[in-house]
């Protein structure tokens, strides 16, 4: 749709720029709380970065795991081709990845500058889904995470990654605006003092329902799939069902009320 944006002439990929204004605006968003927590405005910047690096780490490696029986095949250009046979297997990205990464991020910067767990994760855990839903306008403007083909769907002329000249869902948008609503709902529950970790999974919870209705809606196929569900998918069913767990057991012992 707008791979590229054009800035005093040079272009820039839309992708790369719109994560850049997802992460600006979720540590400003975080920053208006910081100090609720005792903490200057300024920490959600550095945790940010921590968790912007695991984010990276972390969906890159989980692209390189699902692309593992393809690269096989293609193994021996790992001798005679090394870097462009390693940007292919890790150059994509995965949320729930970046998602567990940036998570890894968040308690290394809490180690590292001896900040308390809980505060850092109710703090971060609800912009989270904020970043998201930037970055996922991202990839419809770039046309990577492209939606099945429907008569009532976008068409994409100048496009990196979608067919071009065919109809397809705009689930990129779909997804952006899900995380708008999750983002609302967590920043309105931060005010009831939840544990973080109920508040985490209260994010996994709606999150993973959504995005596994959502991946029968995605066109790509660059996904990994076992037994009919894309590797998202199955993460999803693990994700939710975990996170009903927890919140049973957390309300079994009454620390969470109808």
């Amino acid at each position: 749709m707008l791979p590229f944006i054009s800035i005093l002439g040079r272009e820039y990929p839309t992708f790369t720029l719109l994560g850049l204004v997802g992460f600006f605006l979720a540590t400003t968003v975080a920053g208006l709380r910081a100090g609720r927590y005792g903490l200057p405005k300024s920490d959600p910047i550095f945790m940010g970065t921590f968790a912007g690096i695991g984010l990276l780490v972390g969906s890159s490696l989980l692209f390189g795991i699902t692309q593992i029986p393809v690269m096989w095949e293609y193994r021996a250009y790992l001798t005679t081709n090394f870097w462009p046979f390693m940007i292919r297997w890790f150059g994509g990205m995965v949320f729930y990845g970046g998602l567990f990464g940036a998570i890894a991020g968040i308690f290394l910067y809490c180690k590292v500058m001896k900040q308390p767990v809980a505060t850092a994760m109710t703090l971060t855990i609800p912009v989270i889904p904020l970043a998201h839903a930037v970055m996922r306008v991202g990839c419809f403007a770039a046309g990577c995470c492209y939606g099945i083909q429907h008569g009532l769907g976008i068409t994409f002329t100048n496009s990196l990654g979608a067919p071009n000249g065919v109809p397809l869902i705009p689930v990129q948008l779909f997804e952006a605006a899900a995380n708008l609503i999750i983002f609302a709902v967590l920043w309105v529950l931060t005010r009831k003092e939840l544990n973080w970790a109920l508040l985490a999974a209260i994010y996994g919870l709606m999150y993973s329902f959504t995005r596994f209705w959502l991946e029968f809606l995605r066109g790509d196929a660059i996904r990994g799939f076992a037994l009919g569900l894309s590797t998202s998918q199955i993460i999803s069913i693990i994700v939710f069902f975990a996170c009903c767990v927890y919140i049973y057991v957390k309300r079994m012992k009454g620390h969470v009320h109808a």
